[in-house]
């Protein structure tokens, strides 16, 4: 044989036994790691509509609000910090009432609501997670990323998912809750997510009870791609859909006027609880 052609024969073994040795629940674990670690935007402001439908596929309610989001930390697990202020514009029901949360990478996020009935603004803790978020279909735990460091993860093979009218292939990765507490809190006993292998946006994610039985459904709609201000590709989800399979009850959450980077003539200072209750837009 050849010496070329050995040691590409060489390469080839050695590439192959570096992807056989990897288990279920290191590749799971690199893959979700990816999926954390994806690009993000620093600055982003837009316009959310949240849609709330019975079983029937009737409206039942159509929310608006505005958000913004702060990331300070870019590229550094242990500064990293995405805030995120939402306020309800309509109904006149909702209107007033605010949400904001701090999303860390290696500890626990932060969350308040404001509800104007109470007039006071709440700390989200322990069971408060698994509440409804502003009557729709996602729990406050769902309406913010998951904490990477409570869930252990498995790779569980590929898997098509449709998209848009295209089948995309996936990498499919359980991930369970590390503590009965974290399951307890957040009401969830298994999540399966199917990312896409390319772009690693997550195209769907199954939620399991804690008896693990399915009971719910995210999609992703659609999202966007653009440069963040370090000239990192972002791809931005712009649109979810979360689907109650016992129920048959859904929501969707789409943002719309979305503004990034200096475009968003966002103010840094409004992140706290005293914006929750004051015009910052």
């Amino acid at each position: 044989m050849k010496p070329a052609r050995f040691f590409a024969s060489l390469v080839f073994l050695f590439s192959c036994s570096v992807a056989f040795s990897e288990s279920p629940v290191e590749m799971g674990t690199r893959l979700m790691k990816i999926n954390n670690d994806r690009p993000v935007f620093e600055k982003v402001k837009a316009k959310g509509t949240l849609t709330i439908y019975d079983s029937s596929g009737k409206v039942k309610f159509t929310k608006s609000l505005i958000m913004g989001t702060y990331t300070t930390g870019m590229g550094s697990p242990e500064t990293f910090a995405e805030k995120y202020l939402a306020y309800m514009m309509s109904p006149a029901d909702d209107q007033g009432n605010s949400y904001l949360m701090y999303h860390y990478k290696t500890r626990d996020d932060v969350k308040w609501v404001y509800l104007k009935g109470i007039r006071k603004a709440k700390k989200v803790t322990g069971a408060d997670k698994k509440l409804s978020f502003f009557g729709s279909d996602f729990t406050n735990a769902e309406a913010s990323k998951p904490n990477f460091l409570e869930w252990n993860y498995k790779y569980l093979g590929d898997e098509k998912v449709e998209f848009k009218g295209k089948v995309f292939d996936c990498y499919m990765v359980e991930s369970t809750p590390k503590t009965k507490a974290i399951m307890s809190d957040q009401g969830c006993g298994r999540r399966v997510s199917f990312f896409e292998k390319k772009s690693h946006l997550t195209l769907r994610l199954d939620f399991y009870d804690e008896n693990m039985i399915k009971v719910k459904e995210l999609r992703l709609l659609s999202f966007t791609t653009k440069n963040n201000v370090q000239g990192q590709k972002v791809n931005y989800e712009t649109g979810l859909e979360m689907k109650n399979v016992k129920t048959g009850s859904r929501s969707t959450l789409i943002f719309s006027d979305l503004q990034t980077e200096g475009d968003s003539n966002l103010r840094t200072d409004i992140f706290t609880e005293q914006y929750l209750t004051q015009k910052w837009w």
